[in-house]
Formats: C-alpha cells, structure tokens, sequence
C-alpha cells in the first residue's frame, strides 16, 4: 500500500514538473526533430525508471542482443498491465515509438508528453481511423524511428493472451522491417491483480528470435500475428515458470 501511496504521489508531481519540461521539448522540436526525440528519450527515460524503481519489481531482460542494430523494427508484445510500457520502454534502444489506444488522449499534460515522444494513437472501434494510424506507423518505420504495439488491443484480464490482430503486421510486411515479438511476464503482480497494492515481483522482458516478413509467402504473411502469439505466450509460459514461481 506504501509503494502505491508513493506512485500515485510521484505520478501527481511528475504531472506539475513535467509540463515546463514538455514546454522545452515542444520549443527545441521548432528547430530540429532530431534534438527534440533525444531529448524526449531522456526524460521519458528519467520520469519512467523512477517509477520502476518505486515500484519495487525486478525487471530482468532477455535477449536484448537479437534486436536488430541496423535498422528500425516492429516490436509486437502481449499486453497484462499498466507497468509493461514503464517496464520496457526504458532499454529498447534507438528512437521508438509506440502504438496506444486513443482514450489517453483524454488526459490532459500526459497527452502531450506521449505525443511529443512520438506516440500514436489509434481507434481500434474505427477502421478508417486504424488504418490511418498503420499507414503512419509504416511511414514511421520507413523514416528509421522503430514502433512498439500490443496486438491484443487491449490488456489481458484474466491471465490468457487474447488473439492478435493480423492488421497490426502490415506494419512490417509493407515497411519491410523485422518483426521482433516481445514476451513480458508478470506485470499484472505488480498492481492489477492486487490493486491498490503495488509488489515489487520479478517481471520477466524477453525479446524473441526476429521474424523477417519476406521469409514468408503472402498466404503464410496473413498468419504472422498469429506466430507472434504463439512464440511470446511459449516464451512467458517458460519465463513464469523458470522465474516467478
């Protein structure tokens, strides 16, 4: 109860602080996008690892060496909890930027800062609309800033993964770009299936073998979420096992 105390406290004062901050952010984007997104790297980087650090859960990454240097990469990840992008975010490296649903576009001062670091937000109850988000995403891909999404569309409630969307990997198989999948496991005993407390439990980040669109046939291209499930909820069934039982 104490560590939720505190986020909930850290969480109100990063809303305040936070703003002259975005205000810079904005004013150095006006003269290059370039310095904008490495600044925007390092405060997001800073707010977010003190709030991993409250909340007590002991991250370990693996497979950090398989994410591709060269080029920028569709990162594909089941979704338990508000802590999975607080989790990662912080070691993916390079410029990336994620996919997120609409509704926070609802929260003023939050909102600005997702958009300033590059975030889009997609309406998944829009098809028009979602496809225009995956257009822009491919163009992100295409300009070298990598993009990170959750398939599933929203958070798992009750453990299972829910099916992957396939229209989420026309991100990679129109960009071209490796698909890395993504297995986090745990998050969800960090807060949501104790809330309000908040544990600090081990959380299991493993980025899997990349797969490479052009590898498949485009009947079998129709079937890459489905991969990525598969792969990720093996990877997260070892990783609980192995790590958090």
């Amino acid at each position: 109860m104490v560590r939720f105390v505190l986020l909930v406290l850290v969480v109100i004062i990063d809303f305040i602080v936070i703003i002259p901050f975005e205000i810079i952010g904005y004013a150095i984007g006006l003269f290059s996008m370039k310095a904008r997104n490495a600044y925007m790297k390092v405060l997001m980087t800073v707010v977010l690892s003190v709030l991993q650090f409250l909340s007590g859960a002991k991250v370990k990454f693996i497979g950090m060496e398989k994410i591709p240097q060269d080029q920028a990469v569709l990162y594909v990840a089941n979704h338990q909890s508000f802590f999975d992008v607080i989790l990662t975010i912080t070691r993916l490296p390079g410029l990336v930027c994620f996919v997120a649903k609409k509704q926070f576009k609802k929260i003023p001062i939050f909102y600005q800062g997702l958009d300033l670091y590059n975030t889009l937000f997609i309406d998944r109850d829009n098809v028009k609309e979602g496809l225009k988000t995956i257009l822009e995403a491919i163009e992100r891909i295409k300009g070298g800033m990598s993009v990170f999404i959750f398939p599933e569309g929203t958070r798992s409630r009750d453990g299972n993964m829910n099916e992957f969307k396939e229209g989420s990997m026309k991100i990679a198989t129109k960009s071209g770009c490796p698909i890395v999948p993504v297995a986090i496991t745990n998050t969800a005993e960090v807060f949501e299936n104790h809330f309000p407390k908040v544990r600090g439990v081990p959380v299991i980040v493993e980025m899997l073998d990349p797969i490479y669109p052009e590898d498949f046939d485009k009947t079998e291209q129709k079937h890459l979420g489905k991969l990525c499930k598969e792969r990720i909820e093996a990877a997260r069934d070892i990783n609980y096992e192995k790590y958090c039982k």
